[in-house]
């Protein structure tokens, strides 16, 4: 609640106009059917028609007044019910922005992706009628009992009485729901996130032919969520039927009442009945309203749940100090596991990189060489073991500070929608157009960019699908490289590359980085043997360390891996 305040703390001033108007809207509603009944009962028994045209003109103006706060109220609701939850987004996209990979990993994408759309969404409709909740529901219920007393004691008594007995109902009914409003938004992220992973990964799909098992379980979580959704919304359903039948019977027994007590009460006159009438059907509205608030109370206890859990989050994000540290990089002894797995990822990793060292890191898929570069990025914490950074415990640092001292290009080459020059300058916003030339040069892209006629403001598509894997793996290590850092890392960023391209680029970058770290993860032993110390990796372990040529006689591993992708014992 206290983050739902928060939100709307800065459009007070819209709210009380809000309440305001609506008092007014309600008040005019209210006060018609007290004019009806002196017209009925002043006007027309005593055939004064001016008395009737004045009091006419009255009610018109009050219509017309209801109807003006109406159409402000409707757009003055919507406005800023939309704001607040452009505002909840966007806190909750930059919340999501300092959560861990723990955190991220826990709630899931398809979970984040529900909660910023349905579950604001949600909050969003919610917002914009609770003034309509809270001023004019209790002004038509209060002021319609009120105003019946005046004509008869006894006719509005029978209302309050089936008005109180709705409530209870609707509130005992809806204890139920929020279990099934839980369950049908965890199988929506479930859903979600089935087919998340059936369209990114449909082209392995359909090579294993898997489409059947991909079905089954989208179908599973639709149907989970589906059950959940129908389960909910048909007990919330009963309500309004259950709401309108009470309310309905309480109308048919006042009239009955009424009639008999037109003939049996000298005082009661037919205006009164008639008044009271009308006054049953706006606190039957309000009634109605009351219930339907009630009914989706529990829903969005849910979403707002989920919301809150979100920003509720401890944050990773701290500033960095700004110090510039060496390249030196030290592991020892490191262990590591993922959350929720029941073995170790990465088990006494022991690494020693000197300043400008270029250090290759290769091992086949699953060896871990990814979650490496993750813990060197200070991405997760360790399970036991020490990281160092230029002499500096990671523990002693903040992600920050580590982050703006290394530059990593990472696996999979993320191209945004943009300018060639917008994506390279998103390693140093403030590099010249000379420098991202230089690096493009480097990165064997100068070719590609003097072929389009717009230069370095060639427009990439969104994932650079208009370009070939290899061009964007190079527009991703030109971004790197232009970064000022101390240690430069590539995760198998030459892997779409040949090798002649690779070899141009390698002697390039190896002159333009003279004297920084560079940690090249690879699974090419083309790649591996051009680096001055190798470690290897198999199931997590490093299970060799030296020069290409010493790894050859020393490491079973590593000449597996050489001798499966050069063909024969050569040593170079």
């Amino acid at each position: 609640m206290k983050h739902l305040l928060k939100f709307i703390k800065p459009y007070t001033a819209e709210i009380l106009l809000l309440m305001f108007l609506f008092a007014v809207r309600s008040l005019s509603t209210l006060f018609m059917p007290y004019v009806m009944s002196n017209i009925v009962e002043v006007g027309i028994r005593n055939g004064d028609m001016q008395y009737v045209v004045s009091q006419g003109i009255i009610i018109l103006a009050l219509a017309v007044g209801a109807f003006a706060c109406a159409l402000i109220t409707n757009r003055v609701s919507s406005n800023f019910s939309s704001k607040i939850a452009v505002n909840m987004r966007k806190d909750v996209f930059n919340k999501v922005n300092e959560l861990t990979f723990e955190q991220f990993a826990e709630i899931g994408t398809g979970s984040l992706l529900t909660r910023t759309t349905d579950d604001i969404g949600w909050m969003e409709e919610t917002i914009s009628q609770v003034p309509y909740v809270f001023i004019s529901c209790p002004i038509l219920f209060i002021g319609g009992i009120v105003m019946s007393f005046k004509g008869d004691w006894v006719l509005p008594l029978i209302l309050l009485g089936v008005s109180v007995v709705v409530l209870l109902i609707t509130s005992a009914i809806c204890g139920t729901l929020e279990k099934h409003w839980q369950r049908g938004d965890e199988y929506t992220d479930v859903q979600n996130r089935v087919i998340r992973e059936r369209l990114s990964g449909i082209r392995v799909v359909r090579a294993f032919d898997k489409e059947a098992h991909e079905h089954k379980r989208a179908v599973k979580a639709t149907s989970e969520m589906c059950n959940s959704f129908v389960k909910a919304n048909t007990v919330s359903g009963i309500v309004s039927p259950i709401a309108s039948l009470f309310l309905n019977g309480a109308t048919v027994a006042i009239i009955y009442v009424g009639a008999v007590r037109l003939q049996a009460v000298q005082t009661l006159k037919a205006g009164n009945i008639l008044a009271t009438i009308q006054y049953i059907a706006l606190i039957a509205n309000a009634v109605l309203m009351l219930s339907w608030t009630i009914s989706f109370i529990p829903h969005i206890k849910v979403s707002l749940k989920r919301i809150s859990a979100i920003l509720d989050s401890p944050t990773c994000q701290e500033s960095s100090s700004g110090e510039e540290l060496t390249g030196d990089v030290k592991f020892c002894n490191v262990d590591f596991a993922y959350s929720n797995a029941s073995n170790n990822a990465l088990s006494n990793i022991s690494v020693d990189i000197n300043n400008g060292d270029i250090v290759g890191i290769i091992g086949g898929t699953g060896s871990g060489k990814s979650t490496l570069v993750k813990l060197l990025l200070d991405f997760y914490s360790v399970s036991g073991g020490q990281r160092l950074l230029g002499g500096k415990d990671y523990a002693d640092m903040s992600p920050a500070t580590v982050r703006d001292n290394v530059a990593v290009a990472l696996q999979k080459s993320m191209i945004f929608e943009g300018t060639v020059r917008e994506n390279v300058k998103m390693g140093n916003r403030d590099a010249t157009d000379e420098q991202v030339n230089q690096v493009l040069e480097i990165a064997q892209m100068t070719e590609f960019i003097q072929s389009h006629e717009e230069g370095l403001d060639y427009k990439l598509t969104q994932a650079g699908n208009n370009i070939s894997g290899g061009q964007k793996q190079r527009i991703n290590i030109a971004r790197t490289i232009l970064k000022p850092a101390s240690v430069y890392i590539f995760d198998d960023s030459f892997s779409a590359l040949d090798y002649l391209t690779e070899a141009n680029l390698r002697k390039k970058l190896n002159k333009y980085l003279q004297g920084k770290t560079q940690i090249i993860i690879t699974q090419r032993a083309a790649t591996a043997m051009r680096c001055d110390k190798v470690y290897v990796l198999d199931c997590g372990k490093v299970v060799g360390e030296g020069s290409h040529k010493e790894l050859l006689l020393t490491c079973k591993t590593y000449k597996e891996i050489y001798d499966s992708q050069m063909g024969g014992d050569t040593v170079e």
